[in-house]
């Protein structure tokens, strides 16, 4: 068995477990797992256990999230991103989050794709992110930004999905602002060490109604709203 034929038998088998987990697996989805390549996504010492369901190291003391996390968010029953969705993501990291959701708004050949804009803050990681990206084929469809996430991106707004990938104690508030009426947001709030995952929805009414999505534990979300 070559390492392609080893890979595609991983991600098939990390597939057949997502139910574990009590996600919603659908089509779509599945075929933005199996196009996007995870193991260019981690560092070199890692790329061996990059389809181990588990956060892997990354730089600057930051991780990249655990493939169930990962799908989750993409799934029906948090963001459920739809081809031409515009999506804000915060906290692009390694880039792969940014990479999935790219799959699921503007897979190739789609008549009207949606775009990623992935905001980092950590400089070493915005490159990281970057280089990763135009590697895989999704520098199109995905753009990695310099910025403290908090704020959000206005130059683009208003964004279908908003997608925090860092804990913060509160929600701030322009990523509420720059949501668009029936839009979705999920961030991770609470405390360092645990957090419980919300997902909001902008109301035709411009009110915001918040579903909890469950226990989480992810790296803080730094800047004006850390």
């Amino acid at each position: 068995m070559n390492s392609q034929d080893k890979i595609l038998e991983e991600k098939k088998r990390i597939l057949s477990k997502l139910g574990y987990h009590r996600i919603s697996l659908n089509e779509r989805m599945a075929d933005a797992f199996l196009k996007v390549p995870r193991e260019e996504f981690v560092l070199g010492n890692y790329m061996d256990r990059a389809y181990v369901d588990t956060p892997l190291p990354i730089l600057a003391g930051q991780t990249i999230s655990a493939i169930h996390m990962v799908m989750i968010y993409i799934s029906p029953s948090c963001t459920d991103p739809q081809i031409g969705d515009k999506i804000l993501e915060i906290g692009a990291g390694s880039g792969y989050n940014a990479a999935m959701f790219a799959e699921m708004v503007a897979p190739e050949g789609s008549d009207n794709p949606g775009h990623v804009y992935a905001i980092e803050i950590i400089p070493e990681l915005v490159e990281f992110a970057k280089n990763n990206i135009e590697k895989t084929g999704y520098g199109d469809r995905v753009t990695i930004l310099q910025s403290d996430g908090g704020l959000g991106f206005q130059q683009e707004a208003p964004f279908d999905i908003i997608s925090v990938a860092a804990a913060s104690k509160t929600i701030p508030p322009p990523l509420l602002e720059q949501l668009t009426v029936g839009g979705k947001l999920v961030i991770p709030v609470g405390k360092r060490f645990y957090q419980e995952l919300v997902l909001i929805t902008r109301d035709p009414d411009n009110k915001y109604s918040e579903r909890n999505m469950g226990g989480v534990a992810f790296v803080p979300l730094t800047g004006r709203y850390g």
